[in-house]
């Protein structure tokens, strides 16, 4: 999928057709899709661009979805020397080929959705700089990683419309993993994701043990469109149970395929980058080994039947595809009951990889442990609990401002109150209970944390039990345990990951004193 970047404030600059190429729809039952979205959203108005031609709702009704071939996510510039890592981002609206002879408006990271992947190293300099083109303000987010608070894109320190500024951190040692970059200013943070603003982060380890296998990035996102080929805007059912699109995208194609040889072994990094869509993933064809969450190695590769990732997780696998030629590996997710009264979204395909007539690769032996971050203490006090709550349906559901239903221990979000306090470098243990009648997954900024109990009957066998990750669900009337360290001083966040209920108020912040 090719993106035209616009120039800020110059509608003249909108195409009328991106790609000559590739003049197809991504799916089909557009007409119908965006319907719901004369609700309205929180922060969602008309973007301040002239449209394009679009075909008439009816023609979009008769088109037919088309698989896309396996797009490759480009790389970020680095434009400096080894040991550092120099590039510029530049976020601003552009224009999509989603649906057949029409452009759809977007924001983009450099041109396009998904943004461009960065890769760098442990131990690398950083310096990103931001140029803000959307005519909003914005932030950047660098999810999951443990980096200077004042570097970390919080809702505090907004990067106003028509500005630019650095972001200059050091990648720590031991922080290899899968993240992911995303806008954070309050309020508007749900709307600049779901519009196309969100990119993979790759840190990686010159000692990595799985450094031998071919990566697939799967970079996760859905998309609602309107009769007329543009995004939908929320509806207040998104503002109640989180904004799901009616069709789901895999590194911005549809249902992409792909060809490999038999019997070749890859590592998968998949990300979760919607704004409250959970994926169930299943791999029909071969097994599923887990190797990290998030960011942090597992101790041991595992082997699991299916995997949940929240909005904001991310999960790698490893998976040899079949060993014989004319075999398929497809990658689903199942359906998944996320609370009372939400809507059951349908099982959907991600993405199916074909086997090829080349010679059989041979199996690849996995190592038997992991480079896992250490466990934390298991003797540490209890020094926080935190009460999730989503204050039944409310008026989300009845097409009212939602604002004050979504709280942490009965407060809504305010940047200038310290919600909790903690010593930079010590280690404390917290309860999290979720009181609400549906899922919340919990992020903190600027750690990894260790899930050390649940109270679900089968947390036994939960894979996510003694890992460290950086976001965790907890379903309906689950408590769990958490044991955590943050290294460096300054005034992080905390929050539920659906992108909706954070926009109104389930965020706090932590004030971590040196």
């Amino acid at each position: 999928m090719k993106i035209a970047v616009i120039k800020q404030g110059d509608p003249s600059q909108i195409p009328q057709v991106i790609d000559q190429s590739r003049r197809q729809l991504v799916f089909a039952g557009i007409a119908t899709a965006g319907l719901a979205g004369c609700g309205g959203g929180l922060t969602d108005s008309p973007m301040s661009l002239n449209s394009a031609a679009v075909p008439e709702p009816a023609a979009l009704a008769a088109m037919t979805p088309a698989v896309g071939a396996w797009r490759t996510l480009p790389l970020l510039q680095n434009t400096a020397s080894a040991g550092h890592f120099t590039a510029t981002l530049t976020a601003a609206p552009a224009l999509a080929n989603f649906v057949q002879g029409v452009g759809t408006r977007i924001f983009a990271y450099n041109g396009g959705t998904p943004g461009p992947v960065i890769e760098a190293y442990e131990g690398d300099q950083v310096r990103i700089t931001l140029n803000n083109n959307l005519g909003q303000d914005t932030t950047v987010h660098w999810h999951g990683l443990a980096i200077p608070a004042d570097q970390d894109g919080n809702p505090m320190e907004p990067v106003a419309a028509g500005t630019s500024r650095d972001y200059v951190y050091s990648l720590p040692l031991g922080s290899a993993g899968s993240y992911w970059y995303h806008p954070h200013p309050h309020g508007s943070t749900p709307e600049q994701v779901y519009r196309g603003l969100a990119g993979a982060f790759i840190v990686r380890s010159r000692t990595d043990p799985l450094a031998m296998l071919p990566e697939r990035k799967a970079f996760i996102t859905d998309l609602r469109l309107d009769s007329s080929g543009q995004i939908a805007p929320n509806t207040a059912l998104d503002l109640a149970n989180g904004r799901e699109g009616n069709q789901v995208l895999v590194n911005g194609a549809y249902q992409p395929v792909d060809t490999v040889a038999p019997g070749t072994t890859e590592r998968w990094r998949v990300f979760n980058a919607s704004n409250g869509r959970y994926t169930r993933l299943v791999l029909d064809g071969a097994p599923m080994v887990l190797v990290a969450l998030d960011g942090s190695a597992l101790a041991k590769p595992l082997t699991v039947s299916e995997l949940l990732l929240a909005p904001g997780q991310r999960g790698e696998l490893v998976v040899r595809a079949p060993p014989s030629s004319g075999q398929k590996l497809v990658l689903r997710t199942l359906t998944y009951n996320r609370g009372v009264m939400v809507p059951v979204s349908p099982a959907v395909k991600l993405f199916e990889i074909s086997t090829s007539n080349e010679a059989v690769h041979a199996a690849v032996a996995l190592p038997a442990s992991l480079p896992a971050p250490l466990p934390l203490p298991n003797n540490l006090a209890m020094t926080q609990t935190l009460v999730l709550s989503d204050m039944g349906m409310g008026m989300g559901m009845m097409g009212g401002s939602a604002t004050g239903r979504f709280t942490i221990n009965g407060k809504v979000f305010d940047p200038a109150r310290d919600d909790i306090s903690m010593k930079a470098g010590v280690a404390e243990e917290w309860i999290v209970h979720n009181s609400g009648m549906m899922d919340h997954p919990l992020h903190i900024h600027g750690t990894a944390f260790q899930l050390v109990a649940s109270s679900r009957a089968n947390s036994a066998s939960d894979p996510r039990l003694n890992a460290f990750m950086d976001v965790v669900n907890l379903t309906p009337g689950e408590q769990i345990r958490i044991r955590l360290r943050i290294a460096t001083p300054g005034r992080r966040m905390f929050h539920c990951h659906i992108l909706e209920h954070e926009a109104q108020g389930m965020m706090g912040v932590i004030n971590v004193s040196a």
